[in-house]
């Protein structure tokens, strides 16, 4: 399960980003609705890893995933606040962002060595999309 959540993450969050690139806002709201939903999946193997004793050290990627995906659900769809146009506000929840990618990215790695290599070529592709927003952005600019 913790796998599977981790290719819907990715291919969430790279489909958002190129939605965002193209002005397809109404259309990145469902992928903010499937990260919503991601939440459920984490929280289920949160408990379930808790309660079977698994390393502290995946139950802290779980739960740095789940913060980085409450964070989304409350500040994006609950609250509605425009936390990325202040640098202030906007770095700490890129940082969560990160801590969340790279939790998935290790978690993945440490249950299958080869997922987790496939789950680390979308963590990049979604830095690539990243780059392409940030250089489609400066030429709208």
């Amino acid at each position: 399960m913790f796998i599977v959540s981790g290719f819907i993450f990715f291919i969430s969050m790279i489909s958002a980003i190129l939605l965002m690139t193209n002005e397809k806002m109404k259309t990145v709201k469902i992928f903010g609705l499937i990260l919503a939903i991601l939440m459920l999946p984490i929280i289920a193997i949160l408990i379930n890893y808790i309660i079977i004793g698994r390393d502290l050290k995946f139950i802290i990627y779980l739960i740095l995933i789940l913060s980085y995906l409450m964070a989304e659900f409350l500040l994006d769809m609950v609250f509605k606040f425009d936390f990325r146009s202040k640098t202030s506000r906007h770095v700490p929840y890129i940082i969560l962002e990160y801590a969340a990618c790279f939790s998935f990215v290790f978690g993945t790695l440490t249950l299958d060595l080869t997922i987790g290599w496939i789950i680390s070529f979308f963590f990049w592709t979604l830095l690539g999309t990243l780059v392409y927003y940030i250089i489609k952005q400066k030429k709208i600019t």
